[in-house]
């Protein structure tokens, strides 16, 4: 027995079902895997860009983002004036060779981090730095930006 009526029912079911056409052009299955694979599946799957922090600075807005495994042409860098971007392919391939297996296990996706940044930044004068999975960049703030501090008297 149908809790829902026809006429309410039969939409649902429709935008059910173009939703996982529209999940299933972006994720094959469309996460309705069997329920065994899909924490395999999604850590996959998962990667979506670097992890960042934003730190803002009297003078500079600096970023930190972690791209682990990354070689430095692996990944771009943009900045504007309230943004930064960074995009990138990142590709791991792993080998394992035991008594009686063989396993290759090979993940590829590309990424776009789009960050929001606290304040108006000069990209003009920003610098980047990468070591050790971490790129680091450091953005001037505009003149406009800058904190200006102002006395308060106490009465």
């Amino acid at each position: 027995m149908a809790i829902l009526p026809a006429e309410v029912r039969r939409p649902l079911v429709e935008l059910r079902d173009r939703l996982h056409a529209v999940l299933d052009r972006w994720w094959p299955g469309g996460g309705r895997e069997d329920e065994r694979e899909a924490p395999q599946l999604l850590v996959r799957r998962a990667y979506s860009g670097p992890v960042a922090d934003v730190e803002e600075t009297d003078d500079a807005v600096i970023v930190r983002a972690e791209l682990p495994g990354l070689r430095p042409e692996d990944f771009t860098v943009e900045a504007t004036a309230d943004r930064l971007i960074v995009r990138g392919e990142k590709r791991q391939e792993r080998e394992e060779q035991g008594r009686g297996f063989h396993r290759v296990e090979r993940r590829y996706g590309a990424f776009v981090r789009s960050i929001a940044l606290p304040c108006e930044v000069d990209p003009d004068r920003a610098e980047a730095a990468y070591r050790d999975g971490v790129l680091r960049v450091t953005l001037p703030k505009t003149a406009a930006a800058r904190a200006r501090q102002i006395k308060i008297s106490v009465r």
